[in-house]
């Protein structure tokens, strides 16, 4: 059974390819475009995934969409689909017409077929519970998803049984966490359903509650199935007739907005800390519901755009409401590509779940040394192999040289787990500033991920003994008397984004940073995505080449091969 995914125009593009159970390639469609977030059709990715495989459209037995349309359309009004003015839209005016005369407003799946092609349309937020469901260490779990909203859902809550999804409460748009969180991303001079993580970096700098605590209390309550938004603060959900996700009357509550560009103030960092503390407020109220109605299984994953919220997922850590925690490496809207190849599986073979936990998120392009050598010897570049590349490379960072590091299979997530990177020394206090002005062109306060050995992350950090954190998915606290060993990836709060490192799951970024920890006696490298500010990570070693001679990189490793700016 050959199922490709493809999921275009919300958010973020990005296909899947499922051959026979098994999840065998994934990537966005932004890393062949080079458009940052593209929403267009993932023809290149699509096409990339099939000729990784050897297959053409033809093969394919099933294509799956993560976005169910018939919630849509048996809602439209029939201004818009009473009459047409193409023929082609005979495609939605009949279905949806058809609909409101069985007065079906709520259709689980919708399959649409041509000549040999069968399609099939599954519900948004069943596609995110899967594309963690499926991948957890879980046999039973409950699940959580939460985003800026579905067709219709903005959070679905849930049971999964080892068999099948059991859904059993939702809540509806506008009320929306995720929307919350993009308007006052929106406020604070950032780009909504884009930039929440900056908002979230910027939160960390007021800990304490202060005034604006006691305004959010104004523009949400909580209630026995969820909470609630005041609606009257925001204009979100008028989409494309207002300019912003928030009006006037917030304006009123919390002030003036500020400006793209303009300097961040102490106001500025409060209002995030507050947004950040009534976000945890919201989420974990909604675990608490969860639990409720779900199973015993004392499990629970989360999905959703709002389950890239690191600082809320570390203390998750500390939290006893379930005692085990999943978050998948692709828990926005990248990931339902994926959820959907589960979902589309299990749909048609109603197979029971077998247990599988995904031990590698690297599922896009590989080049081979051939292909690299080709390429720099076309470009007319000075290049060197050495023998033992993990020693040469662990000393060069820790003489303060910042490396491009590109190998193997490219990651499928929005964060670079140790193939498509750039590494650095976190012991240098001046390493986060160098790495911002010099080759991210970005904020000056936005903090950096430590990948560490995994067998010592227990020593660094307040986790406990054996834990593992290997997509970058929790903030976890810095230990006192490292604090000051690893300034560069300590941010101002003591947390620091962790990535857990195992032999037998990345070979050659452990052995890169077990070579450092020998010269230094840390453990611990600065990891953060190979890529400029505004660009997608570099998907081929063309993109990484360009980057590194636009940037101040020093050293670029592809392969095994090795460039080095005089």
């Amino acid at each position: 059974m050959k199922i490709l995914s493809i999921y275009p125009w919300t958010h973020i593009s990005s296909s899947a390819l499922m051959i026979n159970g098994k999840l065998v390639s994934a990537a966005p469609e932004e890393r062949f475009t080079r458009k940052k977030w593209t929403t267009d059709f993932p023809i290149n990715s699509a096409n990339w995934c099939l000729n990784n495989s050897k297959l053409t459209w033809n093969n394919i037995d099933l294509i799956a969409i993560p976005w169910n349309p018939g919630l849509n359309i048996s809602s439209a009004s029939p201004r818009w689909d009473s009459n047409i003015s193409w023929r082609g839209e005979m495609l939605s005016n009949i279905p949806s017409n058809i609909l409101k005369a069985t007065k079906n407003y709520n259709p689980g799946v919708m399959n649409l077929s041509f000549d040999k092609t069968k399609i099939v349309y599954l519900n948004h937020h069943d596609c995110h519970a899967a594309s963690a469901i499926f991948v957890s260490p879980f046999n039973k779990c409950d699940y959580l998803t939460i985003d800026g909203h579905g067709e219709v859902e903005t959070c679905l809550m849930g049971s999964f049984d080892g068999k099948k999804l059991n859904n059993f409460h939702s809540i509806s748009y506008p009320h929306s966490v995720g929307l919350l969180y993009g308007a006052f991303t929106d406020f604070l001079g950032f780009k909504p359903d884009n930039d929440e993580w900056k908002t979230m970096a910027l939160g960390s700098f007021s800990r304490k509650e202060n005034l604006y605590d006691k305004k959010f209390l104004e523009i949400y309550k909580l209630n026995n199935n969820g909470f609630e938004l005041n609606l009257s603060y925001f204009d979100f959900y008028l989409f494309d007739r207002k300019p912003n996700f928030y009006n006037k009357k917030l304006e009123e509550l919390f002030g003036k907005p500020r400006v793209k560009n303009e300097k961040i103030t102490k106001r500025h960092h409060e209002i995030a800390g507050a947004l950040q503390r009534t976000f945890e407020k919201i989420v974990f109220h909604l675990l608490k519901i969860t639990k409720r109605s779900g199973g015993k299984s004392n499990n629970i994953v989360l999905a959703g755009g709002a389950a890239m919220n690191c600082v809320f997922n570390g203390k998750l850590e500390k939290n006893n409401i379930y005692k085990n925690n999943f978050i998948p490496p692709w828990p926005d809207d990248l990931g339902v590509s994926i959820g959907a190849t589960f979902l589309a599986n299990k749909n048609l073979k109603k197979i029971k779940k077998n247990f599988y936990y995904n031990k590698s998120v690297y599922l896009g392009p590989k080049y081979s040394n051939k292909e690299i050598e080709n390429l720099l010897k076309k470009y007319g570049l000075k290049f060197k192999k050495i023998k033992n590349i993990s020693s040469y490379i662990a000393e060069k960072i820790s003489k303060g040289y910042l490396i491009g590091w590109f190998q193997d299979r490219m990651e499928f997530t929005h964060r670079a787990l140790g193939n498509r990177s750039i590494l650095a020394d976190p012991r240098n206090k001046n390493t986060q500033k160098v790495i911002n002005e010099a080759v991210k062109y970005r904020e000056s306060f936005r903090p950096f991920a430590p990948a560490v050995l995994g067998e010592k992350v227990h020593e660094i950090f307040d986790i406990k003994k054996g834990s593992k954190i290997e997509f970058m998915e929790k903030a976890i606290m810095v230990k006192n008397n490292w604090k000051k060993r690893i300034p560069a990836v300590t941010h101002v709060d003591g947390t620091a984004r962790v990535q857990t490192v195992f032999e037998n799951y990345n070979p050659k970024f452990y052995k890169l940073i077990k070579e450092f920890y020998k010269l230094t006696n840390v453990p611990v490298i600065v990891n953060t995505s190979f890529n400029l500010n505004g660009e997608p990570i570099v998907e081929n070693p063309s993109d990484a080449i360009r980057t590194f001679h636009t940037c101040g990189l020093d050293v670029l490793v592809l392969a095994e091969y090795i460039i080095e700016k005089e």
